[in-house]
Formats: C-alpha cells, sequence, structure tokens
C-alpha cells in the first residue's frame, strides 16, 4: 500500500493545502518574473543619445582629420610610417601596447640622429581592441607606458561592466548596457577627453573605425566623415568612439 506521509491521513492533507497556499500566496515569484519582465523590456527600449556640436565651418585644414594629419608633421621627414592595430578585445590592447613599446625601444638614424622608430608614426589605424590603446596613445603620449596597464590592462573591465548590468536601478534605465560602457570608459580611462585633445603636437593622426550598420560600410572618426553629417568632431568624446569601434552588433 502506498503512504504519502506518516502522518494522519486528514493532517497530511491539512499539511498540503497548507504548502500549496503559502506557495500561491508567496510574492517572491511574482516580484522575480516582474524583475525578468522589466529587464527585458529596458533591454529593448534601450537606446543611445548622441549630443554633439553642429558643424560651423567646412574647413577640415583646422579640425582632426586626414588633412590636417592630427598633430604630426604630415609628410615631412625621411620616413613615413603608418601602424595598424587590430581588434581581439583585451589581448589586441596588449598586443598593440606591445608593438608600442617595441617602437619605443628601436632606434634608428634621420638626418644623422638617432630617433626611436615610434616617435617616426604619422598615422595609427585600429579597430575594436586596438582602438583602446591607440586612442589612449594618441591622448597621452609616452605616457601610456606608466600607467595604461593600470588603468586598462589589468583590470576587470569585464567584471565591471557585469556588475553594472545585475544593478537592479540600471534595469529601468533607457540608456542600456553600452551607455554604460561608454560611462566607464569615460571615467575610468580616457578622462572625459574629446578628440580636440586628440590633436596633440608631435602626435601620430589616429583613425579610430567602426561600422556603419546602416549600409555595412566602415566609419572613421576624423572630421572628414562627420563633414558628412554636419557635425564637429573636436567636442566629440574619445571613449564614445572607442566603444563604437569595439562595439558587436
Amino acid at each position: 500500500m502506498y503512504q504519502q506521509n506518516s502522518l494522519p491521513h486528514s493532517s497530511a492533507c491539512r499539511a498540503s493545502w497548507w504548502h500549496a497556499d503559502l506557495a500561491a500566496s508567496s510574492p517572491v515569484p511574482k516580484v522575480f518574473a516582474l524583475g525578468l519582465a522589466l529587464l527585458l523590456v529596458s533591454g529593448c527600449a534601450s537606446r543611445g543619445v548622441i549630443d554633439n556640436d553642429p558643424q560651423e565651418t567646412s574647413d577640415t585644414e583646422a579640425g582632426y582629420s586626414i588633412r590636417s594629419g592630427g598633430g604630426s608633421d604630415w609628410g615631412s621627414g625621411e620616413i613615413g610610417l603608418m601602424l595598424a592595430l587590430s581588434g581581439g578585445g583585451t589581448r589586441a590592447a596588449a598586443l598593440a601596447y606591445g608593438v608600442l613599446e617595441e617602437l619605443r625601444d628601436t632606434k634608428v638614424v634621420v638626418d644623422g640622429q638617432p630617433r626611436r622608430l615610434l616617435d617616426e608614426i604619422d598615422l595609427i589605424s585600429s579597430v575594436s581592441g586596438g582602438s583602446f590603446t591607440a586612442a589612449y596613445y594618441g591622448l597621452n603620449g609616452d605616457r601610456v607606458f606608466d600607467d595604461f596597464e593600470d588603468r586598462f590592462l589589468r583590470r576587470n573591465i569585464q567584471g565591471q561592466l557585469i556588475r553594472g548590468l545585475l544593478n537592479p536601478l540600471e534595469w529601468l534605465s533607457s540608456a542600456g548596457r553600452t551607455e554604460m560602457a561608454i560611462k566607464l570608459y569615460e571615467e575610468e580611462v580616457f578622462a572625459g577627453a574629446t578628440f580636440d585633445d586628440m590633436k596633440r603636437e608631435g602626435s601620430p593622426l589616429v583613425l579610430i573605425n567602426a561600422s556603419d550598420l546602416g549600409y555595412g560600410v566602415r566609419f572613421s572618426f576624423v572630421q572628414d566623415y562627420f563633414n558628412l553629417l554636419c557635425s564637429d568632431i573636436s567636442t566629440f568624446p574619445v571613449a564614445r568612439a572607442v566603444t563604437a569601434s569595439s562595439a558587436v552588433p
């Protein structure tokens, strides 16, 4: 004979009903379901908000553009050196950092004087993980060798982003995870820098590349491309460009 419970039959039934009523009245499953629904809805509704100054002049010579060369002395000297930094997440950023270190330590003779090969770079074209290193070097020069490892390479950036996504206060935000990443990079890595800060004397022109999802073509963050948007790149945040470059659709 099958015996469901050692309690008397009437007591076992009452216990079962009590447990059923408790489960039905417990608010935990409902709250969890509501939170999950809100998370999904907020994910679908998230959007980026780009607020940038309109272009006031069509002259790109003074802006951060291919024509002006950024802060580099475009086309002068005996050596023309262009550097391409590829993608691949933090590993790509670390590889790019190692390449800069090697160029720093490699000496060449120019006009009878020894010079670092790093100082001969005219242009850096980067994408995804390589854009973090390229942008940081474009902004800070040799300071990249002092603090870039601690500010980015050796930090658990992915963990910080995941903890942000798990924060219930962020679930109802309309900004979304992309804006969360931009805010993190802007505050912790690039210190609020804009492309006007990239026009550092002696710095190579840094082409941060992303994809135009509407047309499936490359979009480079220089004034030459921003002319098509009638927008001024000098006020555009570097962190936003790097995030676009490293984003995975």
